[in-house]
């Protein structure tokens, strides 16, 4: 063996162990993440989980139990709680899957695009380390886990490995799977369906097949692609039909959401909100930065010689179709509409420090100076200390070596006049299951502690999850008030009425927590209240037991 085989044989080996290390590092960023079923649901979370009780005790989807989103997180909650458990720890394990499915999928998709399998590590490896909740979020992230966009991400990535897949093997069956990607991230918000037309035209740059024409590429993409992502929205609305619920699902998913995401967007004002989040972001996070950096890169690339490599081309338009798809969600700029960004980031910064690094040694010093930078931001924003504490908090809490009800007050606090508390909200539902048998139903005027009706296994009496949704009212719709909430509870009266204070302080929340928190003196819920006596007070809860 000369010298040179020698030096090639090293290099090999050095890959492959840098590229089992990748995959430790993402397996290990994956599996610290198993502690966080000690953790509560969130407040969206709750919701769902409560509407999806609901389902599973005979209540019909936006029928029985109304909520604005597509189906898609129903029958997705709906599945997780069948097959790991009726507890709040199956949402934390539905998000911890979802995070290993996009993990496993980016390094296929890198590995297939790029050749490189310590590329595609550090891709599955950036992803693993900076998108664990606890160093993203605050109070561990909770609030942000196993959202619409969770599940999203793992559809539309699905659908890029399918397409990274169609130059090799052009069968007909890959284009209709792009399609069923697509269409699974449809019935979990019908904005997603962005993701479809940049997926389909990397596939037709990237992936033609060897002498097929342009033409005929798309004409096989779109004959494959649009089918399969009709096909679940079409299961879903039969579904619907079926449960004679289609009419409501269009008011909610079509009517209301279009009324909710036109609420105060103002073009101008949604472009510096917009920049200012991408800013704080690229400020305070590592992928984010690298792939800000990636992205000029790729620019520069674009302009001088007019083409992408398959990887950083891959990244760049999954990255628009997910800026996109935030600016469609509307003016609100929630962090977990951000999330969908990650995986492109992810792949562009790797790419940075990789690929293009190769390129010149201008950019190997660039990839060096991004990942100083990169590591500087994990310092400063004190990245191990964050998630070590709360991965001891919840190890501490399964172990028995905190009381329950004294960890819960790490969410939201309890008794500060703050809104949301989780002990609250526990101690609600602990309070109500104890007093009431399970064929009673319950009602909330409240929007944090909607998640009652799951954790205390009791059906809701009314199909409003949220005051929300009818309190002020503002949707163009009869139904849609105070006055026919009320006079719907008067027609069946549950057994308990719980009133929320929501001490909200923000601008925009203030206004409608005032109306809220003053419900009970409401004189259009006098005659209600007349039959319900004063019970208790649980923190912010006030509850009215009815008087038989």
């Amino acid at each position: 063996m000369t010298v040179l085989d020698l030096a090639r044989d090293r290099a090999a080996r050095s890959r492959s162990a840098l590229a089992i290390a990748l995959l430790v590092v993402t397996a290990a960023a994956l599996l610290v993440r198993v502690v966080s079923i000690a953790e509560p649901l969130g407040i969206d979370q709750s919701l769902w989980a409560s509407a999806v009780k609901g389902m599973s005790r005979g209540q019909v989807l936006y029928t029985d139990v109304w909520e604005q989103r597509p189906p898609g997180i129903y029958l997705t909650y709906l599945l997780g709680f069948s097959v790991l458990g009726w507890s709040a720890a199956s949402i934390a394990l539905l998000d911890i899957l979802a995070a290993a499915a996009t993990a496993l999928l980016l390094w296929i998709i890198v590995r297939a695009t790029s050749g490189s399998t310590v590329q595609a590590g550090l891709t599955s490896a950036l992803y693993g380390l900076f998108t664990i909740p606890s160093w993203l979020y605050g109070h561990g992230g909770f609030l942000e886990r196993s959202v619409c966009e969770t599940f999203i991400v793992v559809c539309i990535a699905f659908g890029w490995w399918c397409a990274t897949r169609f130059g090799s093997r052009p069968h007909w069956l890959l284009p209709f799977c792009i399609g069923i990607a697509g269409g699974a991230a449809i019935i979990l918000k019908p904005n997603a369906g962005l993701y479809l037309p940049a997926i389909l035209l990397w596939t037709l740059f990237y992936r033609r097949p060897a002498g097929w024409t342009n033409a005929g590429t798309g004409i096989r993409l779109l004959a494959g692609a649009v089918p399969g992502a009709l096909l679940l929205p079409a299961l879903a609305g039969l579904w619907l039909w079926q449960l004679g619920a289609l009419a409501e699902a269009r008011i909610a998913v079509v009517d209301f959401n279009r009324f909710y995401v036109g609420q105060g967007f103002d073009p101008a004002t949604y472009a510096v909100d917009f920049a200012k989040a991408v800013f704080l972001r690229m400020k305070t996070d590592p992928l984010w930065l690298a792939g800000a950096v990636g992205s000029a890169l790729a620019a520069a690339d674009l302009l001088r010689t007019r083409r992408l490599s398959p990887t950083s081309g891959l990244a760049v338009l999954w990255g628009a179709a997910a800026a996109l798809v935030i600016v469609v969600n509307g003016a609100r700029l929630f962090n977990s509409y951000f999330i969908q960004a990650v995986p492109p980031l992810a792949i562009l910064a790797a790419w940075t420090l990789i690929e293009s690094a190769r390129v010149s040694r201008p950019r190997a010093v660039l990839a060096v100076l991004t990942g100083v930078l990169m590591l500087g931001v994990v310092v400063q924003r004190q990245y191990v200390p964050r998630v070590v504490e709360w991965t001891r908090a919840d190890l501490e809490v399964l172990l028995g070596r905190v009381d329950r009800m004294t960890y819960l007050e790490r969410f939201g606090g309890y008794a500060n006049r703050r809104g949301y508390s989780a002990r609250a909200n526990t101690e609600l539902a602990d309070y109500l299951r104890a007093n009431t048998d399970r064929s009673e139903r319950i009602y909330l005027f409240g929007i944090n502690g909607a998640g009652v009706y799951f954790e205390s296994d009791r059906l809701t009496a009314h199909r409003f999850l949220r005051v929300n949704f009818y309190v002020p009212h503002e949707f163009p719709d009869p139904r849609f008030t105070l006055e026919a909430v009320v006079a719907d509870l008067e027609a069946d009266p549950p057994r308990y009425l719980v009133f929320e204070r929501l001490n909200a302080v923000s601008p925009r929340g203030a206004e409608m927590a005032a109306i809220v928190d003053e419900l009970p003196d409401n004189p259009a819920l006098r005659p209600l209240l007349d039959q319900y006596r004063h019970e208790v007070t649980i923190e912010d809860f006030t509850l009215y037991r009815r008087v038989d």
